[in-house]
């Protein structure tokens, strides 16, 4: 029928499914889990950014180029010889706002794609996104990020756990 999807499409939905929610250590280090959750926050971050447009309008389309989604949220969870740049988890959250919203790897969206992947990773390592939550304080840190207003990397991880209620 034309109104089913095709027999990979469908796959790729059920595996988009189980990726998303199979239960990963997000405090481990090493390489195999690391590229577990790059994978895992690649297809949330490229899942948010449908979403995104989809509600709120918008572009759709694949990401700019190739790599682009996975640079950003690959920088979010380096290491170097066994040192973590960004040991806590608003830092890691921040990088992912940031390189998302200022790398634009999606044709449209990607300030608010940007801002869900962070939430969403956050939620995932513990903290719940703060209910209610300050949609206009979100709106002006995603608006400054975007614009380069705002690159600091520790001044948007004070202004997340700011959100999420959260002291340093």
């Amino acid at each position: 029928m034309a109104d089913e999807p095709s027999a990979s499409l469908a796959a790729l939905l059920q595996h988009l499914e189980v990726l998303l929610s199979q239960p990963l250590d997000f405090h481990a280090t090493d390489t195999e889990t690391t590229l577990r959750k790059v994978r895992l926050l690649v297809a949330a971050a490229t899942y948010f950014n449908v979403l995104a447009i989809t509600d709120y309008a918008g572009r759709l389309g694949p990401a700019r180029e190739e790599g682009l989604v996975e640079h950003a949220i690959g920088a979010a969870l380096q290491t170097f010889g066994d040192v973590d740049p960004h040991p806590d988890h608003f830092d890691k959250a921040a990088m992912l706002l940031r390189g998302i919203t200022q790398g634009h790897p999606f044709n449209d969206g990607n300030k608010r794609t940007g801002f869900l992947t962070a939430a969403y990773y956050l939620r995932r390592v513990g903290f719940p996104t703060p209910n209610p939550l300050d949609e206009e304080a979100v709106v002006a840190l995603c608006l400054a990020v975007s614009s380069g207003e705002v690159r600091d990397n520790d001044a948007i991880a004070a202004t997340l756990r700011e959100l999420w209620g959260v002291t340093a």
